[in-house]
């Protein structure tokens, strides 16, 4: 019910695009930010959780309003602030605040600029229908993923990070995505895509996100290990928080966008 829910949650945002999708991605990725505060709380450090939400902010606003010019300034902003309220931090007896200053700025731009690179995809024209591309590319090599994985798996591909995670499953979540993104772009043709989107996009993009967007999936997975939990979260029942849901999204989004921009567009 969750998963449905969630699903839901998500075409209606993609479909919506604008504002409403801007205003969807800080929510969202501010969030997760928080997320990414609490998980390298377990350890011990000290991220400033405020801060690392405007790094978010930042990134996804000048994505979506480039005209703004706010990456510059704002930067330059951001690092300074960051940089005094760590020295506040050490000042005042925190000894991690230097450790705190470097994982504020790294969970910033890694999430930000993910993030932000989302809203560029929508921005796009026909983005709604590159944007659902990229959700079929990633569900359906996770989903493909884990059944031929827990069908036939066999051989642990990364056991010390995501010891759940097979050659065979990996193999096959890159073959099901391919394939069925594919599809999937023949099938907008039928809701008013162009022919710029093809079943052969559909199929470059499914295979780049199924084989390199992982990436994503695992490296959440690296820093749930080294926290020592199972999930980022407990926002949605079955399924942990945001961060484990748009782990693989992180990369996938990136992947597609510059294959889009040096390609296609």
């Amino acid at each position: 019910m969750s998963g449905a829910v969630l699903v839901a949650l998500t075409l209606a945002m993609i479909l919506a695009g604008g504002n409403l999708f801007i205003l969807a991605m800080l929510i969202v990725f501010g969030m997760s930010a928080m997320e990414f505060v609490h998980l390298v709380a377990w350890r011990g450090h000290r991220a400033f959780g405020g801060l690392m939400t405007l790094w978010v902010a930042l990134f996804i606003l000048d994505r979506a309003y480039p005209s703004l010019g706010l990456l510059n300034p704002g930067l330059t902003l951001l690092l300074i602030i960051t940089l005094a309220w760590a020295v506040i931090r050490f000042q005042q007896g925190t000894a991690n605040a230097v450790t705190g200053f470097a994982i504020t700025i790294a969970g910033g731009v890694y999430l930000g600029w993910t993030g932000a690179h989302l809203v560029s995809l929508r921005a796009l024209d026909e983005g709604v229908f590159w944007t659902l591309t990229l959700c079929v590319a990633v569900w359906t090599g996770d989903t493909v993923a884990y059944l031929v994985g827990t069908q036939f798996g066999r051989n642990r591909l990364i056991p010390e990070v995501s010891p759940g995670k097979t050659w065979e499953g990996y193999l096959g979540g890159i073959v099901g995505s391919s394939l069925l993104t594919a599809l999937a772009a023949l099938a907008w043709q039928q809701f008013g895509a162009s022919s710029l989107i093809s079943p052969g996009h559909g199929f470059v993009i499914g295979l780049l996100v199924s084989s390199i967007g992982p990436l994503g999936d695992i490296g959440i997975s690296m820093f749930k290990r080294y926290a020592g939990t199972k999930n980022s979260g407990r926002l949605i029942p079955g399924h942990g928080g945001l961060l484990d849901r748009l782990d693989a999204l992180l990369v996938a989004g990136l992947l597609e966008y510059y294959y889009l921009m040096f390609f296609v567009l």
